[in-house]
């Protein structure tokens, strides 16, 4: 799957540019969307007569007018059979995957990559160019505006557009009646050029909007299949928590309550009354807060789990047939949203959520959300680091979905379906990377020239479940066979599984013992590759993965984990800085600048800096002695809250098959 640069990596270099004076091109053009009608929609031919024009369109679909943008925007694609194009719109803003217009175009121009549910377009004309499908992605990822600028669009199609301004995506459409809810997050707002990470809460109650065949037991919950989320673009994430303490919603560490939009703007009101705002929502006030540790009662933070979220404009969570998550009917939203704004305007960050009822239900979807390592990274100025984790599954584990969360220097995110370890060594035991050392980024590998394996489960006799059949197994196995061991001593020798040890699975269990462990193909055993840290890879998995049952060794439901962060080795201008690093929210001590630079970023740029003061650390960077040309402002890349620091974090979905 194709992952091009970022909406938020174009908009950083087109605001730090100051984008093109309107007399640096041929034309210019009021907004991004007018840019694409012209240079693609017209200019490739799909609003030709024998395309998307005149008395019978292609698809029903009208490329020419006053109305294309409401043509294409939410709406459901028709004129052929719906089991084709299951699921898929022409266009959802903030989603290419789902975006039949995407799906056709790039199929066209990127075959080896894509494929079209329908047909590649445009039809016996010559594919879009990288840069203009690169466009088209860039504004369906950036909400899919009609008006308003998406920073990045004008250089690609060579074109003048005026200075970016945010962006508010079109509201995602709720359920119909009867067939599902939406919660709507009370909206904040983020001043110009800034970047914060809040927490706020929200009170929900919509028993009356739930069929009694969608409630759970007792009527309190009710039970959905599928999610989609959709928030104004300069989201870096948006995570929904569920509150199960004791306090209510009244409780004063969450703090005022006031309307966020409608008539009564700013206006204190009751968070349980759903009329209070008039037209608006009653939300407490954002604080800033990592991951809201700190904000609310003393038990929130390990009475507030993670039921949903995004990393992107919008999402999609879709569970297998008869999967379904169950939550409460009411009670308190923790809304915890990180966002940042480069423009010079204020913006408002505003999402909605959607939930669809499950009719079936067999299996419940379990979430993952591993920050065990999330800081774990360390990497020198000018270098980069390669870190790695296990997480272990439950067993019988089925895995539908899988993603990632980085921060702009994560260049690599992989998973792999076995338990990775180092085979000797310093780090004996340790996660590692089967690829070990990299070239491209320089790493050395995590096991100090020790072997970094996973090993295959033996056909039989692994008594203890070390993925090995070792002397001490087989004589267990024999005492067992000879009736001076119970069979749970030495279960895995039992290869028909009738309760007793044969002599033929002693001998198959020997031959097991002289072939020695089987190590696992790296190759085959990655599941999963991101190389963007702000349009991550939300890899489907259909059917599931298999992962352990119960009784077997845990080593086979075990996922390793693996991240690249690069400090400015590739391109030293990105390397971490004092003073480009803002500072953490409230003084969070997690990230920020560094107290003491560490690495030169103009004159001798790439050298270690020495020195007791400021200037003599600037001095030792000089391209010679006395030059003057010196500055030392590099720092260590570490973990931390903002996102010129990182992160490290596995996500991901699955049910369990017992």
């Amino acid at each position: 799957m194709l992952r091009m640069a970022g909406f938020a990596s174009v908009l950083i270099v087109a605001l730090g540019a100051g984008g093109a004076a309107a007399g640096e091109c041929d034309k210019t053009f009021d907004s991004t969307f007018e840019l694409l009608r012209e240079a693609v929609f017209e200019g490739r031919g799909c609003a030709s007569a024998t395309c998307h024009s005149g008395a019978f369109p292609a698809g029903d679909l009208d490329l020419t007018g006053d109305e294309v943008w409401e043509n294409l925007i939410d709406a459901d694609v028709t004129s052929v059979p719906s089991t084709v194009v299951t699921g898929l719109k022409r266009v959802v803003p903030g989603q290419k995957d789902t975006s039949l217009l995407w799906l056709n175009l790039a199929a066209a121009t990127l075959p080896e990559q894509w494929d079209a549910p329908l047909r590649p377009m445009p039809i016996a004309l010559a594919p879009l160019t990288t840069d203009e499908l690169e466009a088209v992605r860039l504004w369906i990822e950036g909400g899919a505006p009609k008006d308003g600028v998406i920073p990045g669009t004008d250089e690609l199609l060579d074109a003048c557009l005026p200075e970016p301004e945010p962006i508010r995506i079109n509201p995602l459409p709720p359920p119909a009646p009867g067939t599902g809810v939406q919660i709507e997050m009370p909206r904040w707002t983020l001043p110009a050029k800034s970047e914060d990470e809040v927490c706020f809460v929200s009170y929900f109650d919509i028993t009356d909007q739930v069929p009694e065949e969608f409630r759970g037991a007792g009527g309190t919950t009710f039970r959905y299949m599928r999610n989609q989320i959709r928030q104004n673009p300069g989201s870096h994430h948006l995570i929904v928590n569920l509150y199960q303490g004791e306090a209510d919603i009244d409780d004063p560490s969450w703090g005022a309550f006031t309307c966020k939009g409608g008539d009564l703007d700013g206006q204190t009101c009751d968070p349980k009354d759903p009329l209070a705002c008039a037209g608006g929502l009653c939300g407490s006030e954002p604080q800033t807060a990592l991951a809201c540790i700190g904000h609310g009662p003393g038990d929130a933070g390990f009475q507030s789990y993670p039921f949903t979220g995004t990393q992107e404009s919008s999402s999609s969570n879709n569970f297998p047939e008869g999967v379904y998550r169950e939550v409460p009917t009411k009670g308190i939203i923790v809304w915890n949203s990180h966002a940042f704004n480069l423009t010079s305007q204020d913006s408002l960050i505003e999402a909605w959520l959607n939930f669809e009822f499950a009719s079936t239900l067999e299996k419940i979807a379990i979430g993952i959300f591993d920050t065990d390592h999330i800081f774990k990274m360390r990497a020198e100025p000018f270098t980069a680091d390669e870190v790695c984790a296990h997480h272990e599954l439950a067993p019988d584990a089925r895995m539908f979905e899988l993603s990632s969360h980085m921060h702009q220097r994560g260049q690599r995110f992989r998973i792999f379906d076995a338990k990775f370890t180092c085979q000797g060594g310093p780090r004996s035991g340790q996660p590692c990377s089967p690829f070990g050392a990299d070239e491209t980024f320089e790493t050395e590998g995590q096991c100090a020239g020790a072997q970094c394996n996973a090993y295959e489960d033996p056909e039989i006799g692994d008594c203890d479940g070390n993925l090995s059949v070792s002397i001490g197994d087989l004589l267990r196995g024999v005492n067992v066979a000879l009736g001076n061991m119970p069979i749970a001593e030495c279960s895995r020798m039992d290869g028909d599984g009738d309760g007793r040890i044969a002599v033929a699975e002693i001998i198959r269990a020997v031959r097991a013992a002289q072939t020695g462990p089987i190590a696992v193909d790296p190759e085959d055993s990655l599941i999963y590759s991101s190389f963007e840290y702000n349009d991550p890879v939300v890899q489907r998995y259909d059917p599931p993965l298999e992962f352990g049952a119960t009784g077997e060794p845990k080593a086979l439901r075990t996922l390793t984990y693996c991240a690249v962060y690069d400090n400015g080795l590739l391109d030293p201008t990105k390397v971490k800085k004092q003073s480009t690093s803002p500072p953490t929210p409230n003084g969070i001590g997690l990230g920020g600048p560094c107290r003491t630079p560490t690495g030169c970023t103009e004159g001798n740029v790439g050298a270690a800096c020495s020195g007791g003061t400021p200037e003599a650390r600037d001095a030792s960077c000089d391209s010679s002695p006395g030059a003057g040309d010196g500055v030392c402002d590099a720092c260590m890349l570490l973990g931390g809250v903002t996102t010129e620091d990182e992160m490290f974090v596995l996500l991901g979905t699955y049910y369990r098959e017992d």
